[in-house]
C-alpha cells in the first residue's frame, strides 16, 4: 500500500507537467546496430566505430591497434547462415561506423570479403536510429556484398 503513493505522485508530476515533459522521455538514448547473414556461410565480421565523427575511415580501421582507446572501439562477430546479431551504443559513443572486413566462409573457410563506406552520424543516421548491416551473397565464390541500412524510429501514438 505504501508503493501506490510514491507511484500517484509521479504520475501527478507528469500529468500536470503536461506534454513539456514528454519529449524528454521520449528521446533516443543510443544507436542500435544490427547483423544480419543472408549468405550461404558464416561470416566473419569485422566492425569499427568511433565516437569521432569526422575521423578518416583508414584510421578508423586501426582501432585494432595501439590506438584502440583513443580512437574507437573494434567489435568481431561470427554469423552462422541465417544469424544475427545485434549491439547498442550510446549517441555520444556512436559517431562513426564501418565493416572493415567481412570474410564469407564457403568451402573450408575460403571466400569472398566484403567492406562498406564509413556511416557517420548526421549524415548517413542519427540518434535513436537502427544500423543494419547485411550480408548477402554466396551462391558463387565471388558474389559476396554487405549493403548498409538506417532504419528511424517512428513515433505512433493513439
Amino acid at each position: 500500500m505504501r508503493r501506490i503513493g510514491p507511484s500517484i505522485c509521479a504520475v501527478g508530476l507528469l500529468v500536470g507537467a503536461g506534454c513539456a515533459v514528454l519529449p524528454f522521455l521520449l528521446l533516443p538514448s543510443g544507436v542500435t546496430v544490427t547483423l544480419i547473414n543472408e549468405s550461404a556461410g558464416s561470416v566473419d565480421v569485422e566492425l569499427f566505430l568511433s565516437d569521432k565523427q569526422d575521423i578518416p575511415r583508414a584510421l578508423l580501421l586501426e582501432v585494432d591497434k595501439d590506438l584502440v582507446d583513443r580512437l574507437g572501439e573494434r567489435v568481431d562477430v561470427r554469423l552462422s547462415p541465417g544469424g544475427r546479431s545485434s549491439f547498442f551504443r550510446s549517441c555520444d559513443d556512436l559517431q562513426a561506423i564501418v565493416v572493415g572486413d567481412a570474410d564469407l566462409n564457403l568451402l573450408g573457410g575460403l571466400g569472398p570479403d566484403a567492406s562498406s563506406d564509413v556511416l557517420r552520424d548526421g549524415d548517413d543516421f542519427g540518434c535513436g536510429d537502427e544500423i543494419r548491416f547485411i550480408f548477402r551473397g554466396g551462391s558463387n565464390l565471388l558474389d559476396f556484398d554487405v549493403d548498409a541500412v538506417v532504419v528511424s524510429p517512428t513515433l505512433t501514438i493513439g
